[in-house]
């Protein structure tokens, strides 16, 4: 993966949650997730199966975090190895402050597609 493929993952993966239209949202999805794609969330259990689910479940997230709040998601670090990524995130109140962060590690299969992100919040 260059440097260029990791900014460009790291956007579109960002998209996912923070797009303010569904419909491009779920293109975006459509777009960068295997069609089985799997999203594992720590500590809270949640294994979250294929784009439909991986849908909902972004939906229900920026409905309650970035509309419902005003809340907004930033990357503070990303790196990779071979066909892993990590992307260290925060979650910003609206004036700036971090109230939350993780850790999602992206692998992504042959063709380039998400194929399981294992998500670990609450990390500093």
């Amino acid at each position: 993966m260059t440097t260029a493929d990791l900014t460009d993952l790291a956007r579109d993966y960002l998209q996912t949650w923070a797009d303010p239209d569904p419909a491009r949202r779920r293109t975006a999805i459509d777009e960068l997730w295997a069609p089985d794609g799997r999203l594992v969330i720590s500590p809270i259990g949640l294994v979250v199966e294929g784009v439909d689910a991986i849908d909902a479940h972004t939906t229900r997230v920026h409905d309650e975090n970035i509309d419902g709040r005003g809340m907004s998601f930033t990357y503070d670090q990303h790196a990779e190895a071979g066909d892993a990524a990590l992307l260290r995130w925060s979650m910003r109140a609206p004036d700036g402050t971090a109230v939350g962060r993780g850790v999602d590690v992206v692998f992504r299969d042959e063709d380039g597609r998400v194929r399981t992100v294992y998500m670990f919040m609450g990390v500093d």
